[in-house]
């Protein structure tokens, strides 16, 4: 039979409050509690971007390096302004830098490390691509130089992004004086799209330096984002130029002195040129963005009288039109008492009833710097607001006097005679866009508007029209070469003034001559002809070489002025003039009849029905007139023996007329 195996219990009362009971043949059970040693804290990822969130999270750990489930977990930054973290442990990145998230929990607390970086694309590199400062025309690498005491200058800042990309940031222009102290800082800001090939036609920022700052010595930088907020991998690139500090090229040129002068069309009921202080600025609006100029001093003269007459309505302005214009204004210049050295410009309107001109305006050429004499700083042309081409007149203005410039012109838009034969563009066209920073300056536009580089050069027919970096650097040298050869004008004295044109260089013709206060005509290194005169004896009284003048629109026609200095003697001996060179030989003599005085009638000033002045000789045989101010400024002239003109009761004047070769004059004040 099966017996149970017997078993000992036993007990035992301890001191507690529980009885522990067990039996030998066991082993003892025990129980043993967890506690919370440890917290711990990582983060999903630690490096994030600004704007960017990462989350937070907690572990526990036991006495005995076990997890440990843990709750109500209280979340905290060491730099909210870096990054902020919620209850749930979801971190907000605020701004670049390094903080601590901190996890506290059961009395213990753990903590991780967040770096916040500025958001980047590491892929994309940005560069300052190029810089350019401006005031109109510049060259690919920059080195047309900045006209001191002229027009204001943009800074156009090229930046470069390795790939397409929409982007903000800053970028700075310093300017440095010559101790290297930083004399100004402009900052501008990126918008748009950035991209691999920016270029010169769009410019990504812009900066305006005022005329005022630009002085000798200066230097330069640009600096793209100098505080870091838009890093990238490349920081050498990210100034320009690249080496340091680059010199600011400078120059100066003579002032400008113009002065408008409304042409008087006595043929066509006084038609007056419309000119004023008030529409000076749209005359030059043109001339100032395109040219290298310093400073310009522009005014409005008295008007001068001319009896050409402009055509048959409705077409007119004729060739012949405007040489005798620019002729009349041109010995109107050299007889002028005040102004030795200003360009005159002559402004005209076509008379009513025209609506064609088959010339806009006519200039002189000068072949040499630094002359001011007869044939050098006179042009004609239409008034502003005639044309159907609002900015055609003021780009007459540049034209023209930038003929006076020595600038013949360009091939552009069927440009006639005299055509420069080395303009570098088939087409006359630029050679790369121009900005106008003149027309940002004065406020006609937010920016420097870019010019493209089809536009045409100025000096040809085209519209609109700008400045070829050609014709600008042209126009520059040969201001400056004007001021190394500067021949300072003869005084005002009495001379005898020969005009005439050689044409087709086969034939010579002679203007009536006058005696006049005026200045001389300076002699030139080389002449191609010669003005004599004699007296009735064929003895010669004096020898004078010129060099006949270049004319714009008239390759077949050189005119040519020259002033001789005379006397009371030489007048009454003087009998003939005589023109001499490749074209052969010109003469004139005066007419003396037996009984001139006769017929002679004093020169005298009458009063028409219509209330104008018409001035005429007395002299049957008077070629020319002349009618001068009390200060002997010319009012008008015409190679005619009557002049008429508009001017009020008891002003003095005086008639000069001429036979062709003397002068006899009559003085007096206008009649009621």
């Amino acid at each position: 039979m099966h017996r149970p195996a017997s078993r000992l219990l036993w007990c035992v009362f301890a001191s507690f409050t529980l009885w522990s009971c067990g039996s030998t043949s066991e082993a003892t059970n025990t129980t043993t509690v967890s506690t919370l040693a440890s917290v711990s804290v990582s983060l999903a990822p630690s490096t994030i971007q600004v704007g960017q969130t990462t989350t937070a999270t907690a572990a526990g750990l036991d006495q005995n390096g076990k997890p440990l489930a843990i709750s109500g977990v209280s979340w905290s930054s060491a730099s909210p302004s870096v990054a902020t973290v919620g209850s749930a442990g979801v971190v907000s990145a605020v701004a670049a830098g390094q903080t601590t998230i901190t996890a506290a929990t059961g009395g213990k607390q753990g903590s991780a490390t967040l770096v916040v970086q500025v958001a980047s694309n590491p892929a994309i590199d940005y560069a300052i691509a190029g810089a350019q400062f401006t005031q109109g025309v510049q060259v690919a690498d920059g080195s047309i130089p900045m006209v001191l005491n002229g027009n204001a200058a943009a800074v156009n800042v090229l930046v470069r992004a390795s790939s397409s990309r929409q982007a903000s940031m800053q970028v700075v222009l310093r300017i440095f004086d010559a101790a290297g102290v930083l004399t100004r800082s402009d900052t501008a800001v990126t918008t748009g799209t950035l991209g691999p090939n920016p270029t010169y036609d769009s410019p990504t920022v812009q900066f305006m330096v005022p005329a005022s700052v630009f002085k000798t010595g200066l230097r330069w930088q640009v600096v793209r984002d100098p505080k870091g907020a838009v890093p990238d991998d490349a920081v050498a690139t990210d100034v320009f130029p690249r080496s340091g500090t680059a010199p600011l090229s400078v120059v100066n040129v003579p002032p400008l002195t113009i002065r408008f002068v409304p042409i008087t069309l006595a043929a066509h009921g006084n038609a007056t040129g419309a000119v004023s202080a008030a529409t000076l600025p749209q005359y030059l609006r043109t001339l100032m963005s395109v040219h290298p100029l310093g400073v310009v001093n522009a005014h409005v003269g008295p008007p001068l009288v001319t009896n050409a007459s402009f055509g048959t309505a409705p077409s007119g302005g004729a060739a012949a039109f405007w040489q005798q214009v620019i002729a009349e204004l041109d010995l109107a210049r050299i007889a002028d008492p005040i102004e030795p050295d200003a360009n005159w410009y002559g402004v005209v309107v076509p008379p009513s009833g025209f609506n064609n001109t088959s010339y806009g305006g006519f200039s002189y050429i000068p072949t040499t710097a630094g002359n001011t004499g007869a044939g050098t700083r006179t042009s004609a042309a239409v008034q502003i607001n005639w044309f159907f081409n609002p900015t055609q007149a003021r780009d007459l203005v540049a034209h023209e006097i930038g003929h006076t410039f020595g600038r013949l012109h360009a091939p552009c838009g069927s440009a006639g005679s005299p055509l420069d034969p080395t303009f570098p563009t088939i087409g006359g066209t630029l050679e790369q866009a121009g900005h106008d920073v003149f027309g940002w300056a004065n406020g006609f536009a937010g920016s420097a508007l870019t010019i493209p580089a089809s536009t045409g050069d100025v000096m040809g027919y085209c519209n609109p029209a700008w400045a070829s970096a050609y014709t600008y650097t042209a126009v520059m040298a040969f201001r400056g070469a004007a001021v190394l050869a500067y021949r300072a004008p003869e005084p005002i004295s009495r001379v005898l003034v020969v005009r005439g044109s050689i044409r087709n260089g086969r034939s010579i013709a002679l203007d009536p001559a006058f005696t006049l206060d005026a200045r001389p005509t300076q002699s030139p290194t080389a002449a191609e002809y010669v003005l004599e005169g004699f007296d009735d004896r064929g003895q010669r009284l004096f020898s004078a070489p010129f060099t006949p003048f270049v004319l714009d629109h008239a390759p077949d026609l050189r005119p040519f002025t020259v002033a001789v200095p005379t006397s009371t003697n030489l007048e009454a001996r003087l009998t003939a003039l005589v023109v001499r060179g490749p074209a052969g030989v010109a003469r004139v003599e005066r007419k003396v009849s037996g009984d001139s005085t006769a017929t002679r009638r004093p020169s005298r000033i009458t009063r028409e029905a219509d209330g104008a002045m018409t001035a005429a000789c007395g002299d049957p045989e008077s070629r020319g007139i002349a009618v001068l101010r009390a200060d002997g400024s010319v009012v008008g002239s015409a190679p005619a023996a009557t002049l008429r003109y508009a001017a009020a009761a008891g002003t003095p004047f005086t008639i000069v007329c001429s036979d062709g070769v003397r002068t006899t004059r009559h003085s007096g004040l206008v009649p009621e």
